[in-house]
């Protein structure tokens, strides 16, 4: 898998898909491993931009998580570009934030004037609802048999 990578001030950075999921996630493990390898001598940094991604998958966490043990074994730091706010309440919510620096752009990265994305900085999305799916539901949730949400969110309290 091709990914667009660039150099920026001894910070290789790698523009990530809209969307990483299991098909394509695959493809963008190997070809972060070989960047990063490539580039551990030349870079001190890897960032990750997701400028492309209203939302952060599961999967898009699971190969950033991957990349940060690589960039570490390497001796370089990671960082993420994630300017949606939806795309961020993922690392806030799973705690990633904590662990993997934010920022809201490029320009704000280490070596810039901006500070990385506080861990409680508010989240301001109207209802962040996923889209509907065919034949009901949203995208990622459980059904139960009978067509509720599993947990059941959708039906009245007792």
């Amino acid at each position: 898998m091709q990914v667009p990578t660039q150099i920026i001030s001894a910070h290789c950075v790698v523009a990530f898909p809209d969307v990483v999921d299991i098909e394509n996630a695959p493809g963008l493990r190997t070809a972060l491993q070989r960047i990063i390898e490539a580039h551990a001598h030349t870079c001190d940094a890897l960032i990750a931009d997701l400028s492309a991604s209203r939302f952060a998958t599961a999967t898009a966490l699971s190969v950033l998580v991957e990349a940060r043990r690589q960039t570490r074994r390497q001796g370089m730091d990671l960082y993420v570009v994630v300017p949606a706010p939806l795309a961020r309440k993922s690392f806030v919510i799973t705690g990633l934030n904590e662990s993997i620096p934010l920022y809201a752009t490029l320009g704000d990265v280490p070596g810039r004037t901006a500070a990385p994305i506080p861990a409680a900085a508010p989240v301001t999305t109207p209802a962040a609802r996923m889209p509907r799916q065919p034949g009901g539901g949203h995208r990622g949730e459980c059904r139960t048999e009978d067509g509720g949400a599993a947990g059941g969110e959708d039906r009245p309290a007792p």
